[in-house]
């Protein structure tokens, strides 16, 4: 079970917060771009013929002479994607478990809040993501938990591709969470890629032996995905130039993603890290 009882009992006292107009597919309860049949009042036009006349403002035409009639904000539903990055690179300390979570938390906060939930995930090269269903109801949440703790972390990343199937045409428009190490080639143009379907979130999740490495000496390391292996010697020098790209690396994902009109959070995979990543969220004001 990724989320117990008392936190599902958390999740469902908050809500995502959409700050700009959506173009959605459905009827909901975010304001669109279109006009359309809520009760809030948009603007006035002039009547055309076929127009409802029912919208006609007799007020004004009374007044003015002119015939206008009242337009209307339109409300759509929100399409909410949580893509998962799976690589290998994933399969290190708790980082995997802590994204699996971290999907299962913003899925239920969408269900919970009434939007239109699907799961993702990142594919490895020349491989097609895997899609979860599309629930909207609290009551689909056993179909989506059970989806992703079907999950396991291995192969490749192939970042760009899950950006272009968010972004193909005719996708659902709406925000995208994407939680991952970013620890891949073409991070930047798929962070690029996504902001454009409608803003959303870079998780960024890191074992804390990623930010503050304790490694000394004459060592060989290897990469996991692509198993490509190099010798290093790693001294004091080393170690604060390795923290010091880090913290530009951090800042350059957070400053990209902010460019693209999403936000930035970074999940520190140990106890506490779901907690602290609530906060967070709240803090930035996507949820409420």
């Amino acid at each position: 079970m990724l989320l117990s009882p008392e936190l599902r009992a958390r999740l469902e006292r908050l809500a995502i917060a959409e700050r700009r107009r959506l173009r959605g597919m459905w009827a909901g309860r975010h304001r669109s771009v279109r006009l359309g049949e809520s009760l809030d009042f948009a603007d006035y036009r002039e009547y055309n013929p076929g127009d409802d006349f029912r919208r006609i403002d007799y007020n004004l035409w009374a007044r003015l002479g002119v015939v206008l009639i009242r337009l209307f904000e339109a409300e759509d539903e929100m399409p909410l994607q949580v893509v998962v990055d799976t690589s290998a690179s994933m399969d290190f300390g708790t980082k995997f478990e802590t994204a699996q979570t971290m999907a299962a938390v913003v899925a239920f906060l969408g269900l919970a809040s009434g939007e239109r939930v699907r799961l993702v995930t990142v594919p490895a090269p020349g491989r097609t993501a895997l899609h979860g269903p599309w629930a909207r109801h609290v009551g689909s949440w056993p179909r989506l938990e059970q989806w992703l703790e079907s999950l396991e972390p291995e192969g490749g990343t192939d970042l760009p591709a899950a950006a272009r199937l968010m972004a193909a045409p005719g996708a659902h428009r709406g925000p995208v969470v994407l939680i991952s190490d970013l620890l891949a080639d073409g991070w930047r143009s798929a962070i690029d890629l996504i902001g454009t379907r409608g803003g959303g979130v870079v998780i960024q999740v890191l074992a804390p032996e990623e930010l503050d490495p304790d490694l000394t000496g004459d060592l060989t390391l290897r990469d996991v995905e692509t198993k490509a292996e190099v010798a290093v010697s790693i001294s004091g020098d080393a170690a604060d130039r390795y923290r010091s790209r880090l913290e530009e690396f951090l800042d350059e994902a957070a400053g990209r993603a902010r460019r693209v009109g999403m936000d930035h959070l970074l999940v520190t995979a140990e106890p506490g890290a779901i907690d602290r990543a609530l906060r967070g969220l709240v803090a930035a004001g996507v949820v409420r």
